[in-house]
């Protein structure tokens, strides 16, 4: 239906501009001589008329089909997407430079429709597959309760239980609306200078609280002068706390962690280092999938989403920084993020 519109458009376009050249050429009889023009025979002044909309006619459905075959294209390929198929895409091939540009940018439209539809799928499956675990365990919980009566303590045990599990899902919520806002909302961060010495003597403060219950020793290697950087420090804080309660988590008790700072290429390089249990070379590419958790006898029980890492590296992506890890299975880890420096 549209492409018929728009060709009824050309097509009008086209018969306007036959009309002015047709006005044109009549003017241009009427201002010939009398005596010229009684000279020339009528029939060869009108021939041309007839002759020159009929080619004009011809040559302007030429131009329509040739401009509306890949309009229709972009028209049919649209009609069959669906949400269940968006691999289709149009072919620029033989099209001119303008229509190649709207085809490329319907072509790109459908690929980031595509990735937000696979976006919101895995989070789906891993929203349910991740909730199911903790209902699952509060309401066999609950049902074990209600079989029969039981003493005060074991009532307790059953509620600290739910408690534990709700607390978990709770958390797992809570990263989720966080890592949306961020995917979907970067202007959520608000940017301001931050003094990179202050800030670490914080951090520094508050790791300590965190791994005093393990018993585990928390080293600074941070410069007097740490130089600054533009940043959100809310989220610049989750950022780091994120990559230290992860090295806390999978570090047996006495152990120790360590936070660094050096500049290198205008860039600010923080390293945070642990005597954990490693990271075992296939689990290196999945460390920052969403729901990822690696397993092992080091780790506490603290309740986790699995979102901590894909958070820590969204918002370092949101401040033009990336992070990189190196670990040897038995002797600990290494995450270092690089962000810009003013």
């Amino acid at each position: 239906m549209r492409a018929k519109t728009i060709k009824l458009k050309i097509s009008i376009l086209y018969a306007f501009i036959l009309g002015v050249l047709l006005s044109l050429y009549i003017a241009f009889l009427l201002n010939i001589p009398a005596d010229t023009l009684k000279s020339i025979k009528l029939l060869y002044i009108l021939i041309p008329i007839p002759v020159t909309l009929l080619f004009g006619y011809f040559v302007g459905q030429i131009i329509v089909i040739r401009i509306l075959r890949p309009i229709k294209e972009i028209t049919d390929t649209a009609n069959n997407i669906t949400h269940e198929d968006l691999s289709l895409r149009v072919k620029a091939e033989n099209v001119d430079e303008e229509l190649r540009c709207l085809i490329e940018a319907f072509n790109g439209m459908v690929s980031r429709l595509g990735e937000s539809f696979e976006y919101i799928t895995d989070s789906s499956s891993y929203i349910a597959h991740e909730l199911k675990t903790p209902i699952a365990i509060i309401r066999g919980e609950s049902e074990f309760a209600l079989k029969k009566e039981r003493d005060k303590e074991e009532y307790k045990r059953v509620i600290s239980v739910s408690l534990e599990e709700t607390k978990r899902m709770l958390k797992i919520i809570e990263d989720l609306l966080l890592l949306t806002k961020m995917n979907y909302q970067p202007d959520v961060l608000k940017f301001e200078q931050i003094d990179l010495t202050e800030f670490f003597r914080i951090i520094y403060e508050q790791a300590k609280i965190l791994a005093s219950k393990k018993n585990i020793t928390v080293n600074t290697d941070i410069p007097e002068e740490a130089g600054a950087v533009n940043a959100d420090e809310l989220h610049l804080r989750r950022l780091f706390l994120n990559l230290i309660d992860n090295a806390i988590k999978f570090t047996p008790v006495n152990g120790s962690i360590g936070i660094s700072l050096k500049h290198e290429n205008q860039k600010a390089l923080v390293s945070i280092t642990d005597t954990g249990i490693g990271i075992e070379e296939e689990n290196m590419p999945k460390l920052f999938e969403k729901f990822f958790r690696i397993e092992g006898k080091a780790k506490d029980d603290a309740p986790s989403s699995g979102l901590g890492l894909s958070i820590a590296q969204s918002i370092a992506e949101l401040h033009d920084g990336e992070i990189s890890v190196t670990s040897r299975v038995g002797q600990g880890s290494n995450f270092t993020v690089s962000i810009p420096l003013l």
